[in-house]
């Protein structure tokens, strides 16, 4: 992130103010950091390999579910229920209005 011109000039006043009131102070923190070995070089997610590990972990991840999913078995479907066995022969009941009645159809009357 950069800084505006403003803000360069005030932390370089600030830096100016800390050398001349502590210059022990302003030594230590100048020396921190700029010399550190385990200090990252690109701090941040620009670099390539915190992308591979975060591919690679959603990778495994993607695999195991599909594993889950194809490695369990289902669950067993309930069987249709069986008719019901009455004593009573299937008589169709009143046909509703407009529909015809399950059966032979009626004789015509003779019009006249």
């Amino acid at each position: 992130m950069s800084l505006r011109e403003h803000e360069r000039r005030v932390l370089a006043q600030i830096e100016r103010q800390l050398s001349e009131d502590a210059p022990d102070l302003a030594g230590r923190l100048e020396a921190f950091g700029s010399d550190d070995p385990d200090a990252p070089v690109d701090p941040g997610l620009r670099s390539w390999k915190p992308w591979v590990a975060c591919g690679l972990i959603a990778a495994v991840t993607a695999g195991l579910l599909v594993m889950l999913f194809v490695l369990t078995p289902s669950a067993p479907q309930p069987e249709a229920p069986a008719p019901a066995e009455t004593s009573q022969e299937n008589v169709p009941g009143p046909a509703p209005e407009g529909e015809p009645a399950d059966g032979p159809p009626e004789p015509a009357e003779p019009v006249g």
